[in-house]
């Protein structure tokens, strides 16, 4: 499956996958917890939705949100759609902190708070990638 995501399409970056939508964690990540919303299927424009696809969307935002809530302490959600680069329905989920955040050995700062995400990158250890993407799993 996301076969056509290309670079999001890496098995090993797979959250969770719902019947029309999966969540995968994003590689370079911009705060804790990062990750990209997908439609399971290739499909270039929010017109072309199908209906029984956006009644899945509230429910992956919904475990998505509470997940970070729970793990992390985030406190807001952007979701940025550009859509630029990979041409078919995706998220960028940004989860926003008001204060930095120990977690992994790493003091993560939300460099934007309180005004919207540049979607700037930080880099991490391959390691703790991991260690984000199992918690995310449980």
């Amino acid at each position: 499956m996301l076969e056509y995501a290309g670079r999001f399409s890496k098995p090993e970056l797979m959250i969770k996958q719902g019947k029309y939508w999966s969540i995968v964690f994003r590689e370079s990540t911009t705060t804790l917890g990062n990750c990209i919303l997908i439609c399971n299927r290739e499909c270039p424009t929010f017109g072309d939705l199908k209906q029984e696809e956006m009644d899945e969307f509230p429910t992956m935002c919904s475990w998505y949100e509470n997940k970070i809530k729970t793990l992390y302490g985030a406190v807001k959600f952007n979701y940025i759609a550009m859509m630029m680069i990979e041409e078919f329905v995706h998220f960028y989920i940004i989860p926003r902190y008001n204060e930095p955040k120990e977690k992994y050995g790493i003091t993560w700062v939300d460099q934007d708070w309180p005004k919207g995400s540049k979607m700037g990158k930080i880099e991490i250890p391959d390691d703790i990638k991991q260690k984000i993407i199992e918690d995310l799993k449980k």
